[in-house]
């Protein structure tokens, strides 16, 4: 009987998922028409950027590019709370809720 050759640990069998970050909302809005955003500030409200969502399953950050280290900073710590709300089951509607960022940040939704 043959030997099973197992491959090389660098050829595993893994799963890409095309379009959507695997455990996060996707990043590209069904429907562009339907986004809605709100703006990100710090505590000393500097405008970092702005979250976004498009209510049904996907939601992103967009940093102010003017913010330059801040805002970069902020887009790490913004992808964990969206990776976060995403694991705990809460819809993409729910990323505009300011308590999502508090104390840390000021999310400002008319």
């Amino acid at each position: 009987m043959a030997e099973e050759q197992k491959p090389h640990p660098r050829f595993s069998e893994t799963i890409t998922v095309v379009g959507r970050s695997a455990g996060t909302y996707s990043r590209k809005a069904a429907n562009p028409a339907d986004v809605r955003r709100a703006p990100l500030k710090d505590q000393d409200g500097m405008l970092l950027g702005h979250v976004w969502t498009d209510d049904k399953d996907a939601a992103g950050f967009v940093k102010n590019e003017d913010a330059g280290r801040p805002a970069i900073t902020a887009g790490a710590r913004l992808w964990s709370i969206l990776k976060d709300a995403h694991d705990a089951g809460r819809p993409a509607s729910d990323v505009l809720d300011p308590a999502l960022y508090a104390p840390e940040f000021e999310l400002v939704v008319d």
